[in-house]
C-alpha cells in the first residue's frame, strides 16, 4: 500500500512540474532537462524505497512464520516426549538440545536425521537407544518435521 502512495506522489509530482507555465521560450529546453531529471530522480527513489519496503516485509514474515514454526516445533518435541531425554543445556539420557543444534547445521539435514535417512552426529554410540524412538515420527508430516527442527536449532 504504501509503495502505491509513493508511485502516486510520483507521478504527481511529475504532473505538476510539466505543467508550470513557461517565462521564457529561450529557456524552455533547460527546464524540460531540469524536470526530466527531478522526475528520473523520484522515479529512482520511488524504487528504492520499493525495494527497502520488500526487504523488510520479507525479513517480517520469517520471523513471523520462524516464531510459530518454532513454538509448534516445541509442542511437538513435547508430546512425542523428547523431553523426558533431551534438555536445552543439559545432556541426560541423551545429548543437550543445544549439543545437536550444533551438530545439524540446518534444518534440511537435521530433518533427514529425524527421518531416519542419515547417520547421527551427535553420539553416536548412542544410536541404537535413539532409533526406536525415530520411529514415533514416521507419522509426522514434512511441515511438522521442519517445525520441530527449528526448535531443536533454536538453541545453537
Amino acid at each position: 500500500m504504501r509503495v502505491k502512495y509513493v508511485l502516486l506522489s510520483a507521478l504527481l509530482l511529475g504532473a505538476v512540474a510539466c505543467e508550470q507555465p513557461k517565462k521564457e521560450q529561450t529557456s524552455a529546453p533547460a527546464k524540460e532537462e531540469s524536470v526530466a531529471q527531478k522526475v528520473e530522480q523520484t522515479v529512482e527513489k520511488v524504487k528504492e524505497t520499493a525495494q527497502e519496503v520488500k526487504e523488510t516485509a520479507k525479513e517480517a514474515a520469517a520471523q513471523v512464520t520462524g516464531g510459530s514454526l518454532v513454538e509448534k516445533g516445541k509442542k511437538i518435541f513435547q508430546q512425542k516426549g523428547c523431553n523426558s531425554c533431551h534438555q536445552p543445556e543439559m545432556e541426560t539420557v541423551g545429548p543437550s538440545l543445544k549439543k545437536i543444534a550444533q551438530a545439524y547445521g540446518s534444518v534440511e539435514e537435521l530433518v533427514k536425521y529425524l527421518k531416519g535417512e542419515a547417520e547421527p552426529k551427535v553420539d553416536p554410540a548412542k544410536a541404537n537407544i535413539m532409533n526406536p524412538q525415530l520411529a514415533q515420527l514416521k507419522d509426522l508430516s514434512e511441515e511438522d518435521l521442519k517445525a520441530l527442527a527449528e526448535y531443536i536449532l533454536s538453541f545453537k
